[in-house]
């Protein structure tokens, strides 16, 4: 099977196309080699390229702290509409939502998928993912996987895992901002979840991809300073605990339930990070 990973740059995408490159051909190409924006572009590549499933990684806008680009929208939409215009009718394709969809400006207590549309995004990523939620109900070939959180190899040095170790290595104390509670599924377990629903068609057509176990900001710290051999002073800044970004799993649950613990994961992760900081001593 020939598999098209479009963002395979990224987090998300790196960590996909490690994980099936023993297990299918792999087509990644990055965003300077086809932008997927330009629909002739994307005809074009897939007239020259044998494509059975598409795993759509690709996305622009939705960094914390970041507004997003006024094109945000137009442009999410686009490179998937772009995608569905160029494949045959029998490919495939898996591509990933967000919490965002569900509006975060709010409590997002296990929001279940019957849930999307209740409430309108304020953000233009969020946004952009609730229509394209919607393009997904339209159809029968496409899967959606709501991620509202991710963690492990390869995220940005500013994600909250990575960075609670990377102050733990260095002997710094772990700032936290606001405590929060998320739902931060190990990147391994997505990869796994991806691997099924490649081989098993189910039945729903939006997935919240989130593990059965949320954590807190407070508690990834204490973790990680149980991992490692010095304590790092925790030092939060405001009291109290900011809007939770968490999703039910019911369904999910139906297909895959072998979830990683916080501990394992931030431990694989730890011992990924110091390795990399023991080559740069």
């Amino acid at each position: 099977m020939n598999i098209l990973i479009t963002g395979s740059g990224g987090f998300i995408g790196k960590n996909l196309k490690e994980f099936l490159s023993d297990k299918f051909t792999l087509l990644t190409p990055r965003s300077y080699e086809l932008d997927l924006c330009n629909g002739f572009a994307v005809k074009q590549y897939f007239d020259c390229n044998p494509i059975d499933y598409i795993i759509h990684c690709a996305s622009v806008g939705g960094v914390r702290g970041v507004e997003d680009a006024s094109t945000t929208l137009a442009d999410n939409l686009k490179m998937v509409q772009n995608l569905i215009d160029a494949k045959s009718k029998d490919t495939k394709i898996i591509l990933f939502g967000s919490g965002a969809m569900y509006d975060k400006m709010r409590d997002l207590h296990k929001v279940c998928e019957s849930d999307i549309g209740n409430f309108i995004p304020k953000d233009l990523y969020g946004l952009s993912k609730l229509e394209i939620s919607k393009l997904v109900n339209l159809r029968n070939d496409i899967l959606c996987l709501n991620i509202f959180g991710c963690y492990g190899k390869y995220e940005k040095q500013t994600r909250f895992p990575t960075y609670a170790i990377s102050q733990n290595l260095e002997r710094k104390p772990i700032i936290i901002n606001q405590n929060v509670v998320f739902d931060y599924l190990y990147i391994e377990d997505l990869c796994k979840i991806v691997y099924y629903f490649i081989k098993n068609n189910p039945q729903e057509k939006i997935i919240n991809a989130t593990p059965i176990k949320s954590v807190s900001l407070i508690e990834i710290a204490n973790i990680v300073n149980e991992i490692g051999d010095y304590k790092s002073e925790i030092i939060i800044k405001k009291d109290g605990l900011n809007f939770e970004y968490t999703g039910n799993n019911d369904v999910l649950t139906k297909y895959f339930f072998d979830f990683t613990s916080y501990e394992t994961g931030l431990k694989n992760l730890y011992g990924v990070l110091n390795e990399i900081r023991q080559l740069h001593i």
